[in-house]
């Protein structure tokens, strides 16, 4: 039943927003620098840490075109860890090139398992919904430093009636 509620939220999300236009791929410099600048430590395996945690991590990324004239950013997914807030499907990091060249980390990890650009943005940089099982999406804004909460939306009617 949850695996079906969540498919009925991950095709309604596909009518209501575009996800993230995808970006060149990384090569493996590239992954390595982001993968470090979102704090994931390598381990045996191809598998990753991070600081404080013992749990065993399997990050995912994806390569996204922000805003024109922007670098493009990637994506951080980490499955369900007990290294974050309990969470049913993952988390999930934005890392964007700074004016230095240098991976920052504008969206630090959030409980979520796509990522929706939203219709609206705030100094050059897309407004971007968080889809997780549950019914409401969080929407993120750019601050002009980091991304940060502004809000919700309900992915269904009455899905954000019982969240803060």
């Amino acid at each position: 039943m949850a695996l079906r509620v969540l498919c009925c939220h991950l095709a309604w999300l596909a009518a209501a927003a575009t996800a993230p236009a995808a970006a060149e791929p990384l090569d493996a410099a590239q992954r390595a620098a982001v993968l470090e600048a979102a704090g994931l430590k390598p381990r045996d395996g191809g598998t990753f840490a991070i600081e404080g945690c013992a749990s065993v991590l399997k990050p995912q990324l994806e390569s996204i075109a922000l805003e024109a004239g922007r670098p493009a950013g990637v994506l951080v997914y980490l499955g369900p860890s007990r290294c974050f807030a309990e969470t049913q499907g993952g988390n999930v990091a934005l890392l964007a090139v700074d004016a230095n060249g240098r991976w920052s980390m504008p969206m630090a990890f959030v409980p979520g398992v796509e990522v929706v650009r939203q219709p609206t943005s705030n100094a050059g940089w897309p407004d971007l919904g968080v889809a997780n099982p549950g019914g409401c999406m969080p929407v993120y804004r750019h601050d002009g430093t980091r991304y940060a909460r502004i809000g919700q939306k309900a992915l269904q009617p009455g899905g954000c009636q019982f969240r803060e």
